[in-house]
Order: structure tokens, then C-alpha cells, then sequence
């Protein structure tokens, strides 16, 4: 008998925010090419993903946050202990924003779907397992 997740745990693990069990996503982070696929609904709980048309629109702004934290953590690191010339500082930052690009996309999806959607955890479905 599994223990249920926490909500943080579940959030990192990409899991619904209703049962905490079934995956949000149909692929793992660095799939680069379905990265972004979605399921509609839960696999474990039904819970319908998108609350309405455009919901997720919302998740920019949480990817511009993101986008902004890893901005300015690489730079800054960067220049502290490599001190490069502004080209090559502007071409690594470049490099890890588009690295970043699936982790962001993802987690701010998840910030959205977690603060917004109105899903609550249901202990009901704790134990059960994803359908296939």
C-alpha cells in the first residue's frame, strides 16, 4: 500500500493535483519532441486537466518568472567566477534559457494547474493505480 504524495512531492513529480497519482504529462521532461503533450484528463482520478479554453495562458507569466531566475542566477554566477566578455556571457545565458525551455514549460503548466484550478486532493483515490 503506496503512501499518498504530498502536494509538494506530487508537484515535482508532475502528478494531478486531485489524486496525486497520474501523470499530467504524456511524456518525460526531456522528450524534445512531445515534451508539451498533455493528457486531457487523469489516468487515475478523471480530473479534466484544462478548467477552460485558454486556462493554461496563464502559465506565461510563470514562465517569465522562471525564465527570469535562471537568467539571472547563470549570469550572475557566470560572471562572478568566470568574469567572460559580454558576448560569451550573453551567449551562455542564451544557451541555458533554451535549456531550460522544457522544464519551464512544464512546471509553469503545474503552477497554474495547482493554484488555479480549483482541484482539491481527494484521499480516495490515493491507492489506486493509473488505467493504461
Amino acid at each position: 500500500m503506496e503512501t499518498s504524495k504530498t502536494q509538494f512531492q506530487a508537484f515535482l513529480a508532475q502528478k494531478c493535483p486531485k489524486c496525486r497519482q497520474g501523470d499530467m504529462f504524456k511524456s518525460s521532461t526531456y522528450n524534445l519532441l512531445s515534451f508539451g503533450a498533455v493528457h486531457t484528463n487523469c489516468t487515475v482520478c478523471n480530473l479534466h486537466f484544462e478548467r477552460e479554453p485558454g486556462f493554461f495562458t496563464g502559465a506565461m507569466y510563470f514562465s517569465y518568472g522562471i525564465n527570469v531566475a535562471i537568467i539571472a542566477i547563470v549570469g550572475i554566477c557566470t560572471q562572478f567566477f568566470f568574469q567572460p566578455d559580454i558576448f560569451v556571457l550573453v551567449g551562455v545565458v542564451t544557451f541555458a534559457t533554451i535549456a531550460f525551455i522544457p522544464f519551464t514549460f512544464r512546471y509553469s503548466r503545474m503552477m497554474m494547474m495547482y493554484l488555479f484550478s480549483g482541484a482539491t486532493f481527494d484521499s480516495t483515490f490515493a491507492d489506486r493505480s493509473p488505467k493504461a
